[in-house]
């Protein structure tokens, strides 16, 4: 029943994520090929709106990959993947303005981003080990090792949860720079929404995937609380 649970979960969130993931390709290298108004490629984008912003001090940097845009609050800077650096694109605008909006967020001391970055390395820990410890707890019987992996497990999804947000809110002020400093036309702004919600909503099948595996791990554990040991057989007389 346990693996039967498990299995059907861990099915319906792969193929949910998988039809997220799509949705953002094929949106993605949709506007992708399309020019932005400004003809500027996303390293000055970002270049532009940090300097509005007094945050000269960040740098903007190419890394490789597709969609590895990010930025670092430890050493305070902003990577973008080597297609947005120099791509001239609506996609391209979109995504390195997002990235400023998180540059934006650690300048403002904006706590949801604050709480996800020190969560991190707990979060990861949970994410990888509990559960698998809880599925050996259950399988052993032993309650306390399914409480651990199941406490361990909600750290992770608690970053998940706190993820929502400061993703939502980075949006929301890139799309604002944007629009504040004529970086972008109407209908590119529309193609920059677009990109944006497709990006916040692989985050959403993120949290549905923890929520998920949450309901199963508090079901295997609720089941081995609920297990009876069997009362020690006494000595012989």
């Amino acid at each position: 029943m346990e693996n039967t649970l498990y299995y059907v979960i861990a099915g319906v969130t792969l193929l949910f994520s998988l039809g997220v993931r799509q949705h953002l390709k094929s949106t993605y290298k949709r506007w992708s090929q399309v020019r932005s108004a400004t003809g500027r490629p996303g390293g000055q984008v970002a270049r532009i709106i940090l300097d509005a912003n007094q945050l000269q001090a960040v740098p903007v940097e190419p890394v490789p990959g597709t969609l590895t845009d990010h930025y670092d609050p430890s050493k305070k800077q902003l990577r973008l993947a080597q297609e947005n650096f120099v791509g001239r694109s609506v996609a391209a605008t979109a995504v390195s303005a997002h990235e400023c909006g998180h540059a934006l967020q650690d300048a403002d001391d904006y706590r949801p981003m604050e709480f996800r970055t020190k969560l991190v390395p707990i979060a990861n820990a949970g994410a990888r080990f509990g559960i698998p410890l809880a599925i050996f707890g259950s399988f052993f019987g032993s309650s306390m090792m399914v409480q651990i992996g199941v406490l361990g497990y909600v750290g992770a999804i608690l970053l998940t949860f706190l993820t929502l947000p400061v993703e939502f809110n980075a949006s929301k002020r890139a799309l604002a720079q944007l629009d504040r400093l004529d970086l972008i036309s109407p209908d590119g702004q529309e193609g920059a929404e677009k990109v944006l919600k497709a990006a916040a909503l692989t985050y959403v099948a993120g949290v549905a995937s923890s929520a998920g595996y949450l309901v199963y791990l508090l079901f295997i554990g609720g089941r081995s609380l609920m297990r009876k040991t069997k009362p020690p057989v006494p000595p012989p007389a």
